[in-house]
């Protein structure tokens, strides 16, 4: 695994993002050094605060505080200790801190035993460790099945 710190970043009309990490896990290929055969996976570290949507096909790992829209093609991970306000989507998303919003995903929920949801989960599977806290509806369906809005 390789990883690298970017440096502070100065936002518009925002306090400076006081720390961003960028972490690359190895891909399987026969020539991982080769950086087009690297899994990116976006990191928003602990102690850090984000405001906004992240949207694209990478998975995404929380660590910190997040405040808007997760929608991602690939894995979502709310880490221990992180503090999620958002509507989350991803494949996979698997929850170890706290999440205010609705979950959705194509495959499979994974609630660790430290974790605490308020909303509502969409997925087709869902696998809860004791421990773990929830408050809302589950709904289950197919991955091909469209949601339909509750009557």
């Amino acid at each position: 695994m390789v990883e690298w710190q970017l440096p502070k970043l100065q936002v518009a009309g925002s306090n400076p993002v006081s720390r961003s990490k960028l972490l690359f896990v190895m891909g399987h290929a026969p020539d991982s050094a080769d950086p087009r055969n690297r899994a990116q996976v976006t990191v928003v570290a602990a102690h850090t605060r984000v405001t906004g949507e992240i949207t694209g096909r990478p998975p995404v790992r929380i660590e910190g505080a997040l405040h808007g829209k997760v929608r991602v093609e690939g894995m979502v991970e709310v880490a221990a200790g992180a503090e999620v306000e958002a509507e989350v989507s991803g494949e996979v998303v698997r929850v170890a801190g706290t999440v205010r919003g609705n979950i959705t995903a194509v495959r499979l929920v994974e609630l660790l035993a430290s974790a605490c949801v308020t909303g509502d989960i969409h997925a087709p599977s869902l696998h809860v460790v004791e421990g773990a806290r929830l408050q809302g509806r589950i709904v289950m369906q197919d991955a091909a099945t469209p949601s339909q809005p509750a009557a």
